[in-house]
């Protein structure tokens, strides 16, 4: 059984009552009372511990203090100490606002004795611990509901967070998808591409090789140098397709590599023009021109080798009963332009929008050999580049390559 004694906080500004009070308190045997007696309020209001005592025994009516203002002043400096009302007023209306700001019971000086002021005393304590352990449990309660709302915020954060991954994933997975199948049509293209156009010049090889073989010795030296020269030109075509292939093949795959280098580009441009000249006959014509101060610029050579070589025989192709052929190239402080022209068949405007992509070819090329890839490549090169290419082209009336690229600073 606890002994402890009730700490009593007494706050009494008549000493009769103050001392009649006591003397109640000390009628009860079974449980000793530490009474702590204060004449006014100011005395009380001074920090302090709220665990100095159990029960506070408190008149509305003091010299610095009255009515329920007392109430609210004490109740905010104890909010955990028990307050019981000691008044001279009976007042229910009082008693219940009383109540209402914090004080546990009300009594009325004269109409309580000893066993009724020690019963209210230990309710209001008891209340007291009842309203603190309530008031725990609530905040218990409010913080494992915010515990528990974080935590479902949280997952829920984590729930969407593994979602949008699952998304992204799946993205990925069809954007693979589409690749792997767009590679496995592209690598069938190469495939039908390769076989088709590898017949020709192998059926000219064979020809001729199996003619020189059985008849050298009928054929005059003018029908010897014509095989042996459909030989050379149908090997040239081969290792030109073959080049291509593996160029396109490595473009798809992101491998081709970029290497600038300074080049004179007015000498670099008449090579490539001189040494096509040579391969061509005499229906066809090459001119090279250029302006302004296009001396030594930093591209890769053999992406822009292939660039202009694919554009100059593309217009050498495409112009079957020959004609005049311009190369211009121009040169600015930020860029280097330059132009491929002929009067060729031109290009329908219909097929001009698909006519960078692989194996596309313009509707009206007929029976001219060619695979689609030469296009391609050049505007492939030209993006490692950073540049742009444009075309213009009228069915019958030619067609202009325009390539810009941008200056390159090592």
């Amino acid at each position: 059984m606890d002994t402890s004694p009730i700490r009593v906080l007494l706050i009494e500004d008549d000493l009769g009552d103050a001392d009649l009070i006591t003397e109640f308190l000390d009628l009860v045997k079974s449980t000793p009372f530490q009474i702590t007696h204060h004449r006014c309020l100011q005395e009380v209001l001074q920090p302090r511990n709220q665990d100095a005592y159990d029960v506070i025994l408190l008149d509305l009516s003091l010299p610095d203090s009255f009515g329920l203002e007392t109430v609210e002043q004490v109740y905010k400096q104890f909010t955990t100490i028990p307050i019981v009302i000691l008044s001279g007023l009976e007042d229910e209306s009082l008693a219940t606002i009383a109540v209402q700001k914090g004080a546990q019971d009300y009594l009325v000086k004269g109409d309580f004795d000893s066993n009724l002021l020690v019963r209210s005393i230990r309710y209001a304590i008891e209340r007291a611990k009842i309203i603190q352990l309530l008031n725990q449990k609530e905040q218990q309660l409010e913080q494992a509901n915010e515990q528990l709302e974080h935590r479902v915020a949280e997952r829920t954060s984590e729930l969407q967070q593994a979602n949008d991954q699952l998304r992204t994933l799946e993205s990925q997975l069809r954007l693979a998808l589409a690749q792997e199948q767009e590679l496995s049509h592209f690598k069938s293209r190469i495939i039908s591409t390769v076989s088709h156009e590898y017949r020709t010049p192998l059926t000219t090889i064979n020809s001729s090789a199996e003619i020189l073989e059985r008849y050298l010795h009928k054929l005059d030296e003018a029908k010897q140098r014509k095989h042996f020269q459909r030989i050379q030109a149908s090997v040239k075509h081969l290792t030109a397709l073959v080049e291509d292939v593996l160029f396109i093949n490595k473009a798809e795959l992101e491998k081709v590599e970029f290497k600038p280098e300074p080049i004179y580009l007015v000498s670099f441009f008449e090579e490539i023009v001189e040494g096509l000249q040579i391969t061509v006959d005499e229906k066809h014509q090459l001119f090279f021109t250029h302006h302004g101060s296009c001396e030594c610029a930093n591209f890769d050579p053999k992406l822009l080798r292939q660039m202009i070589t694919n554009l100059l025989s593309n217009a050498i192709k495409y112009s079957p009963q020959g004609g005049k052929i311009t190369l211009t190239l121009s040169c600015e402080e930020k860029q280097v332009v330059f132009q491929v022209q002929d009067k060729g068949i031109g290009i329908p405007q219909a097929d001009q929008a698909k006519l960078f992509e692989s194996f596309s070819r313009a509707g009206n090329v007929g029976t001219i050999a060619g695979t689609g890839l030469g296009l391609s490549i050049v505007k492939k090169c030209v993006d490692l580049h950073g540049g742009e290419i444009t075309v213009k082209s009228e069915v019958g009336f030619g067609t202009t390559f325009t390539v810009k690229l941008p200056v390159i600073k090592l």
